[in-house]
């Protein structure tokens, strides 16, 4: 599983891939309420105004984003070589991903019958500075543990995440396989080098505060496709669609990064009071 954040813009991100002429032909299950516990394991829901996050499938496997996205191209008439290399010079667009490590999660995805609601521990016992998710549904489950330090340990804070996870919710995990995987951020001058346009995080498009890079890969894409088609500057289409998306998550995650344990379940308890706190956060 992973997510289309859907809290940083007024415009859904369904609508805003149809803009695309990208069609949302793959698996998705929009969330309108996430449940979040504290430290204590106080827990509190959080609603937004319309769905917060679309949970999507990756993969191989069936109605996988991945699969939808290399049927269309397929459609269009698109050739993809798969198994060959490309010298990075002869290349249009950069999309190689992350340049360097600025955050892990470490999680395992297993079969399970067991499914709710999107659900989130903020306790730097479990996530340093982060947060442990979990995430059900068709048949199958993932939980994780964020961090930004101590790399090592995550094994660690990935055992303790599952038995915190099995405590609150009564769950099977069967056949599970331990994944890992790492994230990069930061804010640019340009994002055109020697006429390469650079895209997603190899670009360093990421929200800081909780890691959802996703919608910004693609939507980087198609501004990329756009600025060559139209001749006009990717740097401008850039800034104009994430600049001040970019400055509002590094704040949020500086912010996030004092408050500690008391200080996230000050912010749930808050949270749990007004409606959509986190697009509030962004803005909306």
């Amino acid at each position: 599983f992973q997510g289309f954040e859907n809290w940083s813009t007024r415009q859904d991100i369904m609508d805003e891939l149809k803009s695309m002429n990208i069609q949302p032909t793959f698996w998705h299950k929009p969330i309108s309420t996430a449940e979040f516990y504290d430290y204590r394991r106080l827990n509190r829901q959080i609603k937004f105004e319309k769905p917060g996050l679309y949970l999507i499938r990756r993969g191989l496997i069936p109605n996988s984003l991945d699969q939808s996205l290399k049927q269309q191209a397929l459609d269009t008439g698109i050739t993809i070589k798969f198994n060959t290399h490309l010298n990075p010079n002869k290349a249009d667009i950069i999309a190689t991903g992350p340049q360097r490590v600025d955050g892990i999660v470490r999680g395992i995805v297993f079969q399970t019958n067991f499914e709710r609601m999107p659900t989130i521990i903020l306790d730097d016992r479990l996530a340093p500075k982060s947060f442990a998710y979990f995430l059900t549904g068709q048949q199958s489950g993932c939980l994780g543990t964020g961090l930004t330090s101590n790399y090592h340990l995550a094994d660690h804070y990935l055992d303790k995440t599952i038995k915190a996870f099995q405590k609150l919710f009564d769950f099977e995990i069967n056949n599970p396989i331990r994944f890992t995987g790492y994230g990069n951020f930061f804010i640019q001058t340009n994002y055109c080098n020697n006429g390469r346009l650079y895209v997603g995080e190899a670009a360093g498009l990421q929200d800081y505060l909780l890691a959802f890079g996703l919608r910004q890969a693609i939507t980087s894409g198609y501004l990329a496709a756009q600025s060559i088609i139209q001749n006009t500057d990717y740097d401008t289409l850039i800034r104009q669609r994430f600049s001040g998306q970019l400055k509002t998550s590094l704040v949020n995650r500086f912010l996030f990064r004092l408050a500690r344990n008391k200080g996230y379940s000050s912010f749930l308890k808050k949270g749990e009071k007004i409606n959509d706190p986190l697009g509030r956060m962004y803005g909306q």
